[in-house]
């Protein structure tokens, strides 16, 4: 008979507060408790728990061991996860409880140490206030998000591509952490980064300190030009670990690209062995993370296999116990097609010109979110031709669109030349990031999720509008216009927000019928929102 190997808790909290049965880690490091025979682990809800199980057989290739375990929880809640090898002869098998109540596992594997291993926990209540479970769309408004809790969830997004290579020697995340609490601060609420990248074409090499392409940890055993894709380098993953760690403790968002195909990336052939064992160990390690949303590539046009894709969304479809949103970017023929309408949950575009027309033609083709994640590029502090990418805007520009996209029904996401691709300059605080604040504080202060883009009402600028109820008009210049109404059951107070300071002005009531709308004369010339509820 196989003696039955130590099981381990290993706690993936960042959280500060202590929690009975096992060790949370500040630092965002994985801590081991021991799971007595008396001592029932505690796991807050929505927090990724490793537990951990011990082998001493020796296969040829660790990677490739199936492992995975068929899990319960309360209300007759029943999945299998895949588990992932991590290294020192120890299998993980990483959950996130969603009910509060117990929870057993029990493991299935080749190897008789790795088999029928059985563990139990009592999930307990969230204590972090910013976590809310995993994202899911509307069901009543759906061009709409809502968390798994019922919080309302209106899309901020910050590209940051290479967030994983800051502070890869660094446990302690010392560079990192200020980043995150510096955007999160601003209003970011979600992060649109690669699983992995490794360079640019328009940056190559290391070209200044703070340049991380190529990065100082690659995803696999051996080097982009000689990869071993059946082997994953543990040093990059558990780092990558530490960085959804962080960004769970935030509540921000990882909206993760799966594969890129314009950052010189030696990805595993489409189909083969290695390429199946990548999907399957990217949901093994991160599909317990309630912030995370799928992404299957970026600038995903570049693949013209369209099996390839829609096989390897079928398979998150199929397997992903938790099923954490997906979505692919940037594919337009395949979307116009409808070829995803029944297998993603939202549309993730890239537009640079007619910003509100062409959402407004996306919104239409079918009915759920759709978000712009790339429509400009703010420049650096120096002006215009102060940038890494070949294009830029100025800081306005960018958040002007931004504001056109999302007064049409969509959401933005936000780039700032110096983080967005492979140099990550943290310590800048570019004007954007008050601009695209003020954006996300204005709309949180609104009944956003209750809207539809409106023509005709404004003589100028772009409608939104709850019909009846509350209007957000937005002018790119201030300037008097008309604003006819009807079917109001009473006046709606007006307020004006100027974008880019972020100031407020209150305006006058408004009624049914024709009214014609001054922005405050002192704002100048400059764009000018307005609000009426």
């Amino acid at each position: 008979m196989q003696r039955r190997k130590f099981l381990r808790l290993s706690s993936l909290s960042a959280a500060a507060t202590a929690v009975p049965g096992f060790a949370l880690n500040a630092s965002a490091q994985p801590g081991h408790v021991s799971v007595g025979v008396r001592t029932k682990p505690q796991v807050p809800r929505w927090q990724p728990q490793d537990l951990v199980f011990n082998s001493h057989a020796t296969p040829a290739n660790p990677f490739a061991v199936e492992f995975s375990a068929d899990v319960t929880g309360p209300h007759g809640i029943s999945f299998t996860l895949p588990g992932f090898y991590d290294g020192d002869s120890t299998w993980k098998v990483r959950v996130s409880p969603t009910a509060l109540g117990e929870w057993t596992l029990i493991t299935r594997c080749a190897d008789p140490n790795l088999d029928a291993q059985r563990a139990t926990f009592t999930c307990t209540a969230n204590p972090n206030r910013a976590v809310h479970g995993g994202l899911r769309v509307d069901p009543d408004h759906h061009s709409q998000f809502l968390y798994e809790d019922g919080s309302r969830y209106f899309p901020m997004g910050y590209e940051c591509d290479w967030l994983w290579a800051l502070d890869s020697d660094d446990p302690q995340l010392k560079t990192l952490n200020p980043f995150l609490d510096k955007i999160a601060g601003d209003g970011f609420n979600f992060i649109i980064l690669n699983a992995f990248a490794y360079d640019t074409s328009w940056r190559k090499g290391r070209s200044e300190d703070d340049d991380y392409g190529p990065p100082p940890l690659y995803a696999w055993e051996g080097t982009n030009e000689k990869p071993d894709h059946s082997r994953f380098n543990l040093a990059y993953w558990q780092h990558y670990d530490r960085m959804m760690t962080a960004l769970h403790h935030r509540g921000i968002l990882a909206h993760i690209l799966l594969r890129v195909y314009n950052k010189q990336v030696n990805w595993p052939a489409n189909g083969s062995p290695e390429d199946d064992l990548y999907y399957r160990w990217i949901l093994a390690r991160y599909a317990a993370y309630p912030n995370i949303t799928w992404d299957i590539a970026k600038e995903a046009h570049y693949e013209k296999d369209v099996d390839y894709k829609l096989g390897r969304l079928r398979y998150f479809r199929a397997n992903d116990p938790y099923r954490r949103l997906l979505t692919v970017h940037d594919d337009r023929a395949n979307y116009d097609r409808g070829l995803y309408n029944e297998l993603v949950d939202y549309r993730s575009d890239q537009q640079h010109t007619e910003w509100r027309k062409v959402m407004l033609e996306h919104l239409q083709q079918h009915t759920w979110p759709v978000i712009n994640t790339e429509f400009g590029y703010e420049c650096g502090p120096k002006g215009i031709a102060d940038k890494t990418y070949n294009v830029a805007q100025v800081p306005e520009e960018v958040a002007r669109r931004a504001w056109e996209v999302c007064t049409a029904g969509g959401f933005a996401a936000y780039y700032y030349t110096y983080t967005a691709w492979d140099v990550i300059r943290t310590r800048d605080t570019p004007p954007g990031y008050t601009y695209f604040r003020n954006l996300q504080q204005f709309f949180a202060a609104t009944h956003y999720w209750k809207m539809k883009p409106v023509e005709g009402a404004a003589s100028d600028g772009f409608c939104l509008a709850d019909a009846g109820h509350e209007y957000i008009v937005f002018l790119n210049a201030a300037a008097p216009f008309a604003l006819t109404l009807d079917g109001l059951a009473k006046p709606l107070k007006a307020e004006w927000c100027q974008p880019f300071t972020g100031a407020r002005a209150a305006g006058p009531s408004v009624s049914n019928g024709r009214s014609l709308l001054t922005p405050p004369v002192e704002w100048g010339s400059g764009p000018a929102a307005l609000h009426l509820v």
